[in-house]
């Protein structure tokens, strides 16, 4: 392994104004189902490339401005890193390889009450080396704590992976997000409910009013369809906010 991504990679995403990469192999995770493994995305799949941008701390001790900027950020930020994953995409793809890309936040889809990605990054971006997974649910990386958000892209293209974190950092016995979750979403082991923090944090308007009449459509695809185009599920950080890493 090495610590460093391969250097075209990482002047590609630097000249997008990303610093945090990794990569890791797209071997099987037992903690991820096989449907959301980098092989059900992609045939062939031998890399996940991951990568990260910071929140700036301020948004999230903004006071009673914190929502609405908190909100502003990702949905800006995710925007970006969607357009970005899909032009390191293109850029791979020009080596004789394919390549797709993993897009940070939706499309979800829901089974037994959870909420999964296409793939979920936060386990292949702790095989990268990006951070460590929390009590949350979120990955915390060494300069920004849980503050990150992530895009990523799957290739056939044989990368050489990058170190794990071998150092935890989550602090032991630290239970400061469990107290801060307004709806108990998050267990003592580590649990998330996920259906509870969504529904909770997801207070899109919109949504809302389809909800009541949605015969036609599942929860999944309302979900897909309706809040991909403002991230309206960005409405809670009660979480981050009480983490001490990001103090």
């Amino acid at each position: 392994m090495t610590t460093e991504p391969e250097a075209d990679i990482l002047d590609f995403l630097h000249n997008e104004g990303i610093t945090l990469v990794g990569i890791a192999a797209a071997d099987h995770l037992p903690s991820v189902p096989d449907e959301f493994s980098p092989h059900a995305v992609l045939k062939g799949a031998q890399s996940v490339i991951c990568y990260a941008v910071p929140i700036p701390k301020g948004i999230l001790y903004a006071g009673h401005h914190g929502e609405a900027l908190y909100w502003r950020f990702c949905n800006m930020a995710y925007r970006s890193l969607d357009i970005i994953s899909g032009r390191l995409a293109s850029y791979l793809e020009e080596e004789n390889c394919v390549t797709a890309p993993v897009y940070g936040c939706y499309p979800w889809k829901v089974r037994n009450r959870e909420f999964w990605g296409t793939l979920p990054l936060v386990y292949w971006a702790e095989k990268a080396g990006i951070g460590t997974l929390t009590k949350c649910g979120l990955l915390a990386a060494p300069e920004f704590g849980t503050r990150i958000l992530m895009g990523g892209v799957i290739t056939t293209k044989r990368l050489n992976p990058t170190e794990r974190i071998r150092k935890e950092l989550c602090p032991p016995g630290c239970v400061e997000c469990l107290r801060a979750c307004p709806v108990t979403a998050i267990s003592e082991t580590g649990k998330v409910d996920h259906n509870l923090c969504i529904r909770h944090s997801h207070e899109n308007p919109l949504l809302q009013h389809l909800l009541h009449d949605k015969a036609e459509f599942s929860f999944e695809t309302l979900v897909n369809t309706v809040g991909v185009d403002d991230h309206g599920t960005y409405l809670c950080f009660e979480c981050m906010k009480a983490c001490p890493l990001n103090k």
